[in-house]
């Protein structure tokens, strides 16, 4: 009787360790930027919505692209401002669906800030930038877009 009181136990921790990480991973407060599907549907949502477009272009292999969205496009902060200023989209280089004529990336990550017909809005943001940094370019690229206005 002992051993299966004991089983029962080990039983019940183990249904909670599984319990905890799958409250912890699928939780209420998890959020991400709410990416668009494609360039084009980037474009409408932007018009409709008056919203800049923030473009990041990805390659497949690319470590420092993992590392921008791991440690800095999933910080509560950038995904607050992105989500609320800008209307988002992630093109991967290569892809048959990528805006060639539009976007040109020698390097990746690089990301573009564009007006909602698809201008930019200034030069494009190449590399890996933390947080703090890229706070600095959203920044930017609103204050470019106010002095527009005023123009």
């Amino acid at each position: 009787m002992d051993i299966l009181s004991n089983l029962g136990d080990f039983d019940m921790k183990h249904i909670g360790i599984v319990l905890l990480s799958f409250l912890y991973l699928f939780g209420g407060d998890y959020h991400d930027i709410d990416w668009a599907l494609d360039y084009r549907d980037a474009i409408k949502e932007a018009k409709s919505s008056k919203k800049p477009i923030m473009v990041l272009i990805t390659s497949k292999y690319c470590k420092w692209c993992k590392k921008l969205k791991r440690e800095t496009l999933s910080n509560d902060m950038v995904i607050d401002r992105v989500n609320r200023e800008f209307v988002s989209v992630e093109v991967r280089r290569g892809a048959k669906n990528y805006p060639y004529r539009h976007l040109r990336a020698r390097v990746v990550p690089t990301i573009y800030f564009l007006y909602s017909n698809g201008k930019p809005i200034m030069r494009p943001v190449r590399g890996y930038w933390n947080v703090e940094n890229f706070l600095s370019y959203l920044d930017d690229a609103q204050r470019r877009m106010a002095r527009k206005r005023k123009d």
